[in-house]
């Protein structure tokens, strides 16, 4: 098994893609109620960080077994993988518990310190179990209207290419090792591109061979594209009025509706991406 996964197209429902979750499994569940979500056709795929800082980050981790639910992972899985061995033999030294802490992590701290080993050891191989389940991207269908789906930034502006990386790693071996894989790291915790977007650089820029590609990772007021990237990441762990979870429709074009924290909901509409190729004259 790889880190790329392929969902197939989904004739008789609809999918959206969500923000990043970060345990906070009540605002999904309102905003999927709101959008008439039916999960016997429908689905759900997330933008990773699916965990921390929330209220109920292992049930919303959970989600991944649901059939109609799927997610990328995000910096935060990866963290909690990178410790694995001492949190299965529950050795954590200060400086892991101080990072994981840092993290928003306290949920997974709380039950270390007040489970009993047998306990304790059913949860961590739990969760670990279903981080190690989750691909590094994502495609939703096929042709010229398949969607993208990475939680932080791709390391190359070819789909294609990019899923290449991936392939060539075993997904067991990804998540049992602390290592880090230079080669596919943007994917969890780049920003490059995304400051390259606050910057207004390339705003025209695309990544060939995918109709879009949606990302999270990084906290904007609302969803921004360019070129055929959107970034939804809108902070829904925050407890500020302008924060909230954005919801993208999946279609021709994506239909991103973002649900407050003081109950406003904001529907944008973004249209496919026509412009030409991204070049870069050699000399």
């Amino acid at each position: 098994m790889t880190l790329f996964k392929q969902l197939l197209n989904n004739p008789h429902g609809r999918d959206f893609v969500v923000g990043d979750l970060h345990g906070n499994l009540a605002r999904l569940e309102k905003a999927l109620e709101y959008h008439q979500f039916r999960p016997e056709v429908d689905r759900v795929v997330a933008v990773g960080d699916l965990i921390n800082r929330g209220a109920d980050s292992l049930n919303t981790l959970r989600l991944l077994s649901e059939p109609w639910f799927f997610s990328v992972a995000g910096n935060h899985e990866r963290l909690l993988s990178q410790h694995r061995h001492a949190l299965l033999q529950r050795q954590l030294e200060a400086p892991a518990r101080q990072r994981l802490k840092t993290a928003g992590a306290d949920w997974l701290l709380d039950a270390y310190d007040a489970l009993n080993d047998d306990k304790w050891a059913d949860l961590i191989t739990e969760i670990l179990n279903l981080i190690s389940q989750m691909p590094l991207m994502i495609q939703i269908g096929n042709g010229t209207r398949a969607v993208g789906v990475v939680h932080a930034e791709l390391p190359d502006w070819e789909w294609s290419r990019s899923v290449s990386r991936l392939e060539r790693i075993k997904k067991v071996r990804f998540w049992d090792q602390a290592r880090e894989e230079p080669t596919i790291e943007p994917i969890l915790s780049g920003r490059t591109q995304f400051q390259s977007l606050l910057r207004g650089d390339h705003q025209d820029r695309a990544v060939n061979g995918i109709a879009w590609v949606i990302h999270g990772h990084s906290i904007l007021n609302a969803p921004r594209r360019a070129g055929n990237r959107l970034w939804i990441d809108t902070g829904a762990y925050e407890n500020q009025p302008d924060r909230g979870l954005s919801v993208v429709e999946v279609g021709e074009s994506l239909t991103v509706t973002t649900h407050f924290r003081d109950l406003r909901i904001r529907t944008e509409r973004f249209a496919p991406h026509y412009q030409p190729r991204f070049s870069v004259a050699v000399s």
